[in-house]
């Protein structure tokens, strides 16, 4: 049996109870993410992490083997991820994170799924993976998408970075100030995430 952390939904403590490998980080991020976002009822619902229904029940069988889903939870992964209203970034971050992919293979689409879908949560990006620490999820990150999180040369909060990102691709100057430094709002993309 796992121990499951405070932060833990009842699916995600369900989902690490049937984990093939429980203990592993990607294993558990996928539990919290799932867990927390694949809710139909909950705040922020994401269907099947934004994947098509065939790769998500196979993600599912190589984590989580163990676990049955029921057909009304599989049946309501199935509607189709909306591009409106407080989902309407994910596909322009997915598309960051796809491509700065290591590889292009499945392994990795999948890690990007993950990724945008708990970038979509309220917390810290460690938070919203369930990562013990920021160093988790920088490790998580410069092993998938190395070229990217390189370029976050100064420990700026993640989703910030991301979104940083997403605006110098489409050349939209959001910040006021000449350079981050110079930013009356510099702690809170640089403070402590606690």
């Amino acid at each position: 049996m796992n121990i499951c952390l405070a932060y833990d939904s009842v699916d995600s403590c369900l989902l690490l109870d049937h984990a093939n490998v429980p203990d592993d980080i990607l294993v558990r991020s996928y539990a919290t993410v799932i867990g927390n976002y694949s809710d139909p009822h909950g705040r922020t619902f994401v269907p099947a992490l934004g994947l098509d229904m065939a790769t998500f029940r196979g993600l599912l069988a190589v984590y989580f083997s163990r676990f049955t889903a029921p057909m009304s939870w599989l049946s309501e992964q199935s509607v189709p991820l909306s591009d409106d209203g407080a989902l309407g970034e994910f596909n322009d971050l997915l598309q960051l994170l796809l491509d700065h992919r290591a590889v292009e293979d499945e392994h990795h689409r999948c890690v990007a799924h993950l990724v945008t879908t708990a970038c979509m949560g309220n917390d810290h990006l460690w938070q919203d993976l369930g990562l013990p620490d920021r160093n988790a999820l920088s490790k998580l990150l410069h092993s998938h998408f190395p070229y990217l999180a390189t370029k976050n040369t100064g420990e700026m909060k993640w989703k910030k970075f991301f979104y940083k990102q997403l605006c110098e691709r489409e050349e939209i100057r959001v910040c006021k100030a000449p350079s981050c430094a110079a930013c009356a709002d510099y702690n809170k993309c640089f403070g402590p995430e606690i």
